[in-house]
This record gives C-alpha cells, sequence and structure tokens, in this order.
C-alpha cells in the first residue's frame, strides 16, 4: 500500500544552497533538495528555524553565460520539521 502525499505540484529534485534569514541572528545557510511551485525543502540538520513564522529565503543563482550571480528573495514558512530539515511553504516571490 502506497501512502499519497498532500501536495499541490510535483516536486522536482535539486541541490542548491539556501539562506535563511532569521530575524536578529545571523542568516542560516541550508541545503536544498527538493522544490515545487508551493515549497521546498530544506537540510537543516540540527539548526533551529521557527515553525508558523514567515522568514525569508535567499537563493543565491550562478547564470551560466556569465559571472553574474542573481539574488532570488522568497518569503515562505516553516510546515513541517523533522531532525534532518524543514519543508517550507512558499508565500510571496520578488521578480527583482
Amino acid at each position: 500500500m502506497t501512502l499519497l502525499e498532500r501536495r499541490i505540484s510535483a516536486r522536482k529534485f535539486i541541490d542548491v544552497n539556501v539562506y535563511v534569514s532569521l530575524p536578529g541572528r545571523a542568516a542560516i545557510s541550508c541545503q536544498a533538495c527538493d522544490i515545487s511551485e508551493s515549497g521546498i525543502f530544506l537540510k537543516a540538520g540540527l539548526v533551529s528555524i521557527p515553525r508558523l513564522k514567515q522568514l525569508q529565503l535567499v537563493f543565491a543563482l550562478n547564470i551560466s553565460a556569465s559571472n553574474v550571480i542573481r539574488m532570488r528573495h522568497v518569503s515562505a514558512m516553516v510546515v513541517r520539521a523533522v531532525p534532518e530539515g524543514v519543508g517550507m511553504a512558499f508565500r510571496t516571490i520578488d521578480n527583482n
């Protein structure tokens, strides 16, 4: 018997560094391992990231045709926490 996941959109496996900006603390570097239209799972290990609080994620994306790095800011909220990391639901996307 297979378990059905409560997902709105399909996950895609990725290997990207993402920084979680925590109010009053230094940003935490995490490894994203999967992403969908509605959220992301970050390997965070023993790092404490607060649940049900809107946080800023910063993606540093390399542009392959140049040496430019584009920063993408996304608001997200921790909706699931396990010993390996956190599942976060996206809130808004900055299109800059």
